[in-house]
């Protein structure tokens, strides 16, 4: 049984702020329980959704949602989930090196207490023409060199935190430029990030969330790339302010199959929601012939 396992918990807050209240309480214990049971879990219905406190019946619908959303996979009758899995695997690679490693220091010290050591001791006896010369860097050195720092106000990351939208919190720093420099590694246009966070800001400001919880974090904003979802619109021929469509109008039809990729498997997470109604809202912008291959929206919607 595991005792302890990481839990994220700004990136468990973001990965479920879209779930229904019976699917986030049967998410919960389930995820406990993988954890405590090391491995995937039986798919005893009755039995979880008495731990869920709900019926057989709510308990798989909430289970269905878990899976339509990839919370969850369902393989031989058993439960797995992705992230318990990593977390597993780390638990069980500590415990083997623990266990390697304890009986390698009992080992060692058995034989060096077995077998005098009659090495002569340069550096004790002053003897510095004896003594090894320094040939290896300091672990801090050598850290330094596999992990170049670049120089802070060089790589424009704090335009982007002076961008983003507060939170109630303090802002982390560390992981988001974590996240800023792997962006700009990929090649990522710093310009697009900072003036996507400049509309997220006031997106947030606008809905009423700035200086809440309920802003993403900006690690987890940057890892997901979302400032692709927040491009302001292009400016007309003639310098002025294009219209609220123009931005829409210059998707292309895979651009398009993208986005309604997302919203089905995410189960309704629209990502161009400051520019349009959802596929499945009758007053939605996406192009009709592209709603036709998707079928029965309203369907797929209450399916997912």
């Amino acid at each position: 049984m595991v005792g302890f396992y990481k839990h994220d918990i700004p990136a468990w807050m973001d990965g479920t702020e879209k779930l229904s209240d019976s699917a986030y309480r049967a998410y919960h214990v389930v995820v406990q329980l993988i954890m405590l049971n090391e491995g995937p879990i039986a798919l005893n219905e009755r039995g979880l959704s008495g731990r869920c406190n709900m019926t057989v019946k709510a308990f798989g619908r909430a289970l269905t949602e878990l899976v339509a959303v990839g919370k969850v996979t369902l393989e031989d009758g058993r439960i797995h989930n992705a992230r318990a899995d990593r977390e597993l695997e780390s638990v069980m690679k500590n415990r083997e090196n623990a266990g390697k490693g304890g009986k390698t220091r009992a080992i060692r010290a058995e034989t060096q207490k077995n077998i005098p050591d009659q090495t002569p001791k340069p550096l004790k006896t002053n003897d510095a023409s004896e003594a090894p010369p320094e040939t290896t860097s300091s672990l801090k050195e050598k850290r330094r060199e596999d992990s170049p720092i670049v120089p802070k106000g060089t790589d424009r990351f704090e335009e982007f935190r002076a961008a983003y939208p507060p939170r109630n919190v303090r802002f982390q720093a560390t992981p988001a430029r974590k996240r800023w420099l792997e962006a700009l590694k990929r090649g990522a246009d710093p310009d697009q990030i900072i003036a996507g966070a400049k509309s997220y800001a006031a997106e947030q400001v606008q809905i009423g969330k700035a200086g809440t919880e309920f802003v993403k974090t900006p690690e987890v904003w940057l890892r997901n790339q979302l400032w692709n979802d927040y491009q302001p619109e292009p400016a007309a021929a003639d310098g002025r302010p294009a219209g609220p469509d123009s931005y829409l109008a210059s998707l292309s039809d895979d651009d398009w199959r993208s986005h309604l990729r997302r919203w089905r498997s995410t189960g309704g997470q629209w990502t161009l929601a400051n520019r349009t109604r959802p596929p499945d809202d009758p007053d939605t912008k996406v192009p009709a012939h592209l709603l036709a291959e998707l079928g029965d929206v309203g369907r797929l919607a209450r399916a997912e």
